[in-house]
């Protein structure tokens, strides 16, 4: 995004987008990878790690890599593994279902605060909670759950402390999580 980019140094520079490579380009790349390395990698996975890698070419050779380094030689339906930091993304959110507390936010705070010393961008913290959170909440929260991770969102890029903002985030999600399970046991 060219917007984290100061306007004097963006006026002198002539911007170019580049699309994000094809299912077909990144399986071509995940081929010419297997090759240069002497190992035989089944068409099949490649497809299967391209579409998983959502047209991500980097994110794709790092799960052609954990995929390696898990099982080889490959095996038929081989389960290709998310990235460390996605699990444990998920795994926060799916705290952050479960219990709604003061104390969950200050444990929850330790865990970000890990993802964040991990060099993970802040900005995919939030996307990927919010992403976890959509599929597992009710239809009736998706609205203002939407609504308030692009608020923090916008934080995000304004402000300079990152765990302030996703922890605002987190606390935002819980108070609405818990005042829906409320009115919901009350009807």
């Amino acid at each position: 995004s060219i917007t984290r980019v100061i306007p004097a140094i963006r006026s002198r520079c002539l911007c170019i987008r580049v699309a994000a490579p094809t299912s077909p380009e990144i399986q071509t790349v995940l081929q010419n990878i297997a090759t240069k390395e002497q190992f035989t990698l089944p068409p099949q996975l490649g497809a299967q790690i391209a579409k998983k890698s959502n047209r991500n070419l980097r994110r794709a050779i790092l799960m052609l890599e954990t995929c390696k380094m898990d099982k080889y030689p490959f095996v038929q339906n081989q389960p290709i593994p998310l990235p460390t930091w996605e699990e444990f993304t998920h795994g926060i959110a799916m705290e952050m279902i479960a219990v709604q507390t003061p104390n969950k936010v200050l444990q929850l705070r330790q865990k970000l605060y890990e993802l964040l010393v991990h060099c993970i961008p802040a900005k995919m913290i939030l996307r990927k909670l919010t992403l976890v959170l959509l599929e597992n909440v009710d239809m009736n929260i998706k609205y203002e759950l939407t609504k308030w991770a692009a608020f923090y969102e916008r934080r995000l890029q304004k402000g300079s402390k990152p765990i302030f903002h996703i922890e605002a985030f987190v606390a935002k999600f819980m108070t609405i999580y818990k005042d829906y399970l409320i009115k919901g046991n009350m009807t």
